[in-house]
């Protein structure tokens, strides 16, 4: 790894609800001149995906899940066999039809994620939904959902933080065949991104991550070589009045 004093950290912290994800980073530059091992071993500093905190799909769900806090649940919405769609555009119309049934119960627009899966299990289309605790409970929803049954647990649990749910909605990709080509895995609304705050970014003289005592779950990480250096953290900041709601199990 270099060890000159005059090398800077390139450092981004994101936030979203009480996720933050940091990662610190001395990035080698790539030359033409590289031989093939060199610039293997700075690509994996350069393009490995934990020197940035917001880069794949499942990054991009976890964030926008936490944005719903310790007040966040997750339904598995199912259909009868007198409602089951036997194709996807079928189901996302019936899905479509659900949503406008509760914006007219709230009142008006929610926050939601979704996602419409049928490739695993006895491949029956469903759906997976997440809501506000306050906006709807699980009562509310059973009602609004015509079609067949709805289960709920909280989308925060003690193993996997945000993430856990994040890759269980990214892991059904489209095929052709249940799920159409070019079809994106979830889908949200259109103001919960607007809701995650833009990502701190700054030079810095260490690849120190400063990681408070009281966090409830903790990732870490670090890869170095000759060339470069990487250090990550994600972290779940601990339910407090800024967040509220109940706590994970």
């Amino acid at each position: 790894m270099r060890g000159d004093n005059q090398s800077l950290w390139y450092c981004v912290r994101q936030r979203a609800g009480p996720l933050v994800k940091e990662c610190r980073a001395l990035r080698p530059r790539l030359s033409r001149y590289d031989s093939r091992e060199d610039r293997r071993d700075k690509n994996e500093i350069v393009r490995s995906k934990h020197t940035a905190v917001c880069r794949t799909q499942v990054d991009r769900l976890e964030l926008r899940l936490a944005e719903f806090g310790f007040r966040g649940s997750h339904y598995t919405m199912t259909c009868d066999d007198f409602h089951l769609p036997d194709r996807y555009d079928g189901m996302r119309k019936m899905f479509r039809a659900a949503r406008t049934r509760m914006q007219r119960w709230h009142g008006g627009p929610f926050d939601w994620i979704g996602c419409i899966e049928g490739k695993h299990g006895d491949h029956r289309l469903h759906v997976h939904l997440v809501l506000r605790d306050e906006d709807f409970s699980p009562a509310e929803v059973r009602h609004l959902w015509t079609a067949g049954d709805v289960d709920d647990e909280p989308v925060l649990m003690r193993e996997g933080g945000y993430r856990r749910l994040a890759k269980y909605f990214n892991k059904e990709r489209p095929d052709g065949f249940v799920i159409p080509l070019g079809k994106h895995p979830w889908s949200c609304s259109r103001g919960l991104k607007a809701q995650i705050p833009e990502p701190e970014r700054w030079r810095d003289d260490s690849g120190l991550i400063e990681v408070p005592d009281n966090v409830i779950r903790c990732r870490k990480g670090a890869h170095e070589n000759d060339f470069g250096a990487y250090y990550y953290a994600s972290y779940i900041l601990p339910d407090g009045p800024q967040f509220g709601g109940r706590f994970f199990i």
